[in-house]
């Protein structure tokens, strides 16, 4: 059978419904599921598909019990009517109708149909694995409903997660999330609900699906397109058809169209064609080779050398049960044969609905080259790789603070004479702040390697994000290269000087900036030796994002270990640090007590974590 889209919304929308309901039916026919996402502040979809977990969940992070449900008898369903616009119809009402076989269903499982309707689906293979997906789905009884802790907060309804429990004898076993409620606990924490539903990838399958095509006229399928036809009908074909065309013509749906001989008026030919438009395009369709649409764009460049692919494919509406293989001829213009690797004229034969032809283009000079088969043209445009160019680029350091000197950047180059030159310009966000030497010019080359510096760079006395330069090197009547083979630049970080300061009071929108936050731990937890009961190593249980400043901030840790004091204590120390936003100063969120220093810790399990703390907001 040929490939099908798998979803298309065709159809009417029906504006007296209100906008929510006309999108879960819109997200329904898309496979979708409709949701809000709190984070983006929008309505998202989530394709309901195969997917993996992107979560798990066991004791470690579900807090209390587990519920577990199922649905009710009446929701259990081995059936389903699906009623939709059939397309081979007109667009006339259809019906799909599935059942789940007997070796499926639960002992004594009563008869129980769902009923769907699908408005914006018109095609019968569409409406079958959107109908068998529904009908699948509803029998994954299995309902979970749990609470977690901050690691469930980016959770949305339609997302695939993992459960683990001894006790329910699961071991990531799949749900699907169905809801996700927050709730602020009085002590500041956030209290993730988890609704979710079984999951199972083996609803999604799409083996069994039949395509049957329906007649206009009859509305059962077509006798032309059946494949179970037996080809050696022992009946008579040449009276049959006979009978056939004159009961057709009588009946007005064929026309009879003649050619005769202008001199004697004799009958020389006679054609046939359905009187129906629509049935005469299907069947001259069917005996057709369709064009081919080129999947490449007009005007792609390529390399010269590089192998090139061109595919193509083509929709074969009346193509129902195989796709049958066709041939096309190419031909390959632009070019001369000992520029291309293949012959410029040949044939390319379809596997279904599908084609390719692989060539290689080598030329010394750019030029665009036309490949035309099964009608329509792709364009390349094809330019020669460089002989002269830069092949590394270096600076003396990628890391500065404004005011001070980059002592070189050198460059080597590839095919270059000695005392040529070779063109260099310094660009990016920083360049203004270059004293010396000119943005643009030249670099004079030896045994194809140059140096440019030093570049000098000036300090504006002023708070700033820290800025660029781009330091680019070309050689003049070289073509671009497209077989990238240069490397060309250098980049180099200009860093800000001034740590503290205001902004600029001539601020604007340009200079507008977004609050930024990093993730510090918040709740440590000391792992002791059973032996001599001192601390070993510290865990962290529970971080908090807290705001990081434009300017200033104080220093709170970020990675921590613990340094082994004797028998009577630990230490531990600070490994790196993280500066934030102090309190009160444009931060949002909870209060929470963060440690910036830490006491020892005398040995004995019942010891708590204890230092300095200072008083932050986060979330």
């Amino acid at each position: 059978m040929a490939n099908r889209t798998q979803f298309e919304i065709n159809g009417a929308l029906d504006t007296n419904n209100n906008v929510l309901d006309n999108l879960n039916t819109l997200a329904n026919a898309a496979g979708c599921f409709l949701t809000w996402d709190p984070n983006k502040g929008q309505w998202v979809v989530i394709l309901n598909t195969t997917s993996n977990s992107i979560k798990s969940f066991s004791d470690s992070n579900i807090l209390g019990d587990i519920n577990v449900s199922g649905s009710g008898l009446t929701e259990l369903f081995n059936a389903v009517s699906a009623k939709f616009p059939n397309s081979d119809t007109r667009d006339t009402i259809d019906v799909v109708e599935l059942t789940t076989p007997d070796a499926d269903r639960f002992e004594e499982e009563i008869d129980n149909t769902l009923e769907i309707t699908l408005p914006y689906t018109n095609d019968p293979v569409q409406a079958q694995y959107i109908a068998a997906r529904e009908l699948k789905q509803s029998r994954l009884d299995l309902i979970i409903e749990f609470a977690s802790n901050f690691e469930a907060n980016t959770l949305k309804a339609g997302d695939i997660i993992d459960v683990t429990n001894s006790a329910l004898e699961f071991t990531n076993k799949l749900f699907r999330v169905i809801q996700v409620e927050e709730t602020d606990e009085d002590d500041g924490n956030l209290i993730f609900s988890i609704l979710a539903q079984e999951y199972d990838a083996d609803i999604y399958t799409v083996n069994n699906l039949q395509y049957d095509y329906r007649s206009n006229f009859t509305g059962i399928k077509s006798e032309v397109f059946n494949e179970e036809k037996d080809a050696n009908d022992d009946v008579d074909f040449g009276n049959q058809m006979a009978r056939l065309l004159a009961a057709n013509l009588g009946a007005g749906l064929l026309r009879s169209l003649f050619t005769s001989d202008e001199d004697t008026g004799e009958v020389l030919t006679q054609e046939l064609e359905f009187a129906d438009e629509d049935t005469q395009a299907l069947m001259e369709a069917g005996a057709k080779k369709p064009n081919l649409t080129h999947s490449d764009a007009v005007g792609t460049t390529i390399c010269s050398g590089s192998p090139v692919t061109l595919t193509a494919d083509h929709d074969c509406e009346v193509c129902f049960l195989e796709t049958p293989n066709y041939s096309y001829p190419y031909t390959i213009t632009g070019a001369t044969a000992d520029e291309i690797n293949i012959e410029l004229e040949g044939t390319i034969t379809t596997a279904g609905a599908n084609a390719s032809l692989e060539f290689v283009p080598t030329v010394t000079t750019q030029k665009s080259i036309t490949v035309t088969f099964g009608g329509n043209s792709t364009v390349f445009d094809v330019a020669p790789a460089p002989t002269k160019y830069p092949s590394n680029v270096t600076a003396s350091s990628t890391t500065i603070t404004e005011g001070d000197t980059i002592t070189s950047v050198n460059v080597t180059t590839v095919g270059i004479d000695d005392a040529d030159t070779i063109n260099y310009a310094i660009t990016g966000s920083a360049s203004s702040k270059v004293s010396s030497p000119a943005l643009t010019g030249t670099v004079t080359i030896t045994s194809n390697a140059g140096s440019l510096g030093p570049i000098v760079t000036t300090d504006d006395s002023a708070y700033g994000a820290d800025e660029d330069l781009l330091v680019t090197f070309s050689y003049t009547g070289e073509p671009s290269d497209y077989c990238g083979v240069s490397v060309d630049s250098v980049s180099i970080t200009v860093e800000n000087n001034a740590t503290t300061g205001p902004l600029p009071d001539d601020a604007d929108e340009d200079d507008d900036f977004m609050c930024q936050f990093v993730e510090v731990p918040l709740v440590y937890c000391g792992r002791f030796d059973a032996v001599t009961q001192r601390l070993k190593s510290v865990d962290v249980l529970q971080t908090i994002r807290l705001p990081v400043p434009p300017v200033g901030g104080i220093s709170v840790p970020l990675t921590v270990s613990v340094t082994d004091g004797g028998t009577t204590s630990a230490a531990i120390s600070i490994d790196s640090t993280a500066t934030v936003e102090p309190s009160g100063i444009g931060a949002s969120g909870f209060t929470v007590e963060v440690i910036t220093a830490f006491d020892p810790v005398p040995a004995g399990g019942d010891t708590l974590i204890t230092g300095t703390t200072t008083t932050l907001q986060g979330y």
